[in-house]
């Protein structure tokens, strides 16, 4: 869609925005705790303009730690990019390799945009950890096939199914088979767990290959989106599908490296209330005390990072569904061609016999806190799934916000310890 599309939805929202579309005054108010820590973290983010235009390579090595990049190419043809962060020093006892997986329209750059003393994979790297970096297929760093051209309907003929099914167990073996290791820790924000549930279920024996699953706000039963903004786009998701397909338009919002520039002009970071805050507020939850400017607008430089077209209708239909956990529908005939089955198969997630951990926010617009306490009760071996302190924690605050240290990282760091012992 590039530079025109993504601009277009900007200015789309905007509308919206101006006909009363933004947030109330009130869920912008802020409590003396939250100024208290708003003092705190100002100082934390070491960032620099420039880390918008660096590649994830770039900038990890830029903070002084060692990277390498890796290639791999799964069943179906696929070539992914996966980078590699060293741990800073070597621990005491070794301990098992992390991969890390994003969200839907992210990348790698997810889990370092926030820099030193805040990005997850950074932290850690300071603890000893080997920290692998997932890219998935069609997203930036992942636009490579052993056969077909990128620019290619078939190509993008996938949705997140193909990404746990195939992408993930080509991924886990190439880390384990590096890091000489027979297990890993999982964690995954949002799409990162979607594709994770896929393959425990779909691929059962990759579960013994994992120590601990952590997802941050896991994306898996989607009955009550609340952004008004996302439930204007799924009552018109089926036209625009049919507009893209007669374009032949299949890849969805690509990088597109003008897309930090129109940031610049639309969300000035001297602007508290600018569109941008409004926009990710009506979108993931308002929190706009946690929010910080320059590190939205550092982080629109590496998002959106692409999807492919199928990929959001599979999301579409998970949430019509009204919370069936299923493959891709492709109608009655369809699924009888594809699958010898009217209905589309179901993802059986009893057979996720891996102990899993949940954070979840109670603000989050995006996956509601009542959803993750339905799909938490379907796991077989949960550990626990726990509700962020901070009341207004949303669904990009795993990433980006001021308090996702104190309020995540610092906490799920002793967790992994604990299984590292577990092999």
């Amino acid at each position: 869609m590039g530079f025109a599309g993504w601009f277009g939805i900007l200015l789309f929202i905007g509308m919206i925005l101006g006909e009363g579309g933004s947030v109330p005054l009130e869920d912008f108010a802020v409590s003396d705790n939250e100024l208290e820590l708003m003092e705190r973290t100002d100082n934390w983010f070491k960032l620099d303009d420039e880390d918008a235009d660096m590649l994830v390579p770039e900038l990890i090595s830029k903070y002084g730690y060692k990277v390498e990049s890796h290639s791999v190419t799964t069943e179906d043809g696929y070539v992914l990019k996966m980078f590699r962060i060293l741990p800073r020093e070597q621990p005491s006892v070794k301990k098992l390799p992390v991969l890390m997986v994003h969200g839907l329209l992210g990348s790698s750059a997810d889990f370092v945009i926030s820099g030193p003393n805040n990005s997850l994979a950074y932290l850690l790297a300071d603890d000893g950890y080997e920290v692998w970096l997932a890219n998935v297929r069609g997203s930036r760093y992942s636009k490579g096939h052993t056969t077909m051209l990128v620019q290619s309907k078939e190509y993008w003929d996938f949705t997140w199914h193909e990404m746990g099914y195939y992408d993930l167990p080509a991924m886990i073996d190439h880390v384990l088979n590096i890091s000489n290791s027979n297990k890993l820790f999982y964690i995954g924000h949002s799409q990162g767990t979607t594709v994770y549930f896929v393959m425990s279920s779909s691929r059962p024996e990759y579960n013994d290959k994992i120590a601990l699953m952590t997802a941050l706000a896991p994306a898996v039963i989607l009955k009550r989106v609340k952004s008004p903004i996302l439930r204007f786009m799924l009552q018109t998701s089926d036209t625009l599908k049919k507009v893209l397909d007669a374009l032949h338009i299949y890849e969805f919002l690509p990088h597109n490296e003008n897309n930090h520039r129109i940031a610049q002009i639309l969300c000035p970071p001297e602007e508290k209330n600018n569109a941008c805050t409004q926009i990710v507020g009506l979108i993931t939850g308002p929190h706009p005390e946690m929010f910080d400017q320059w590190l939205a607008l550092t982080y629109q430089g590496h998002a959106p990072a692409g999807a492919s077209t199928k990929q959001m209708m599979h999301f579409v239909q998970l949430i019509r569904s009204g919370g069936q956990f299923r493959q891709y529908d492709y109608g009655r005939k369809g699924n009888l061609e594809v699958y010898s089955s009217g209905k589309a198969p179901a993802y059986n997630l009893t057979a996720a016999t891996a102990p899993v951990l949940i954070y979840y926010g109670l603000n989050d617009w995006m996956v509601h806190p009542r959803d993750v306490e339905t799909f938490s009760k379907m796991l077989p071996r949960l550990v626990a799934a726990i509700p962020v302190a901070d009341r207004k924690f949303n669904h990009l605050d795993f990433l980006i916000a001021k308090d996702a240290r104190m309020q995540v990282y610092d906490k799920l760091l002793p967790m992994l310890d604990q299984y590292n012992g577990k092999r």
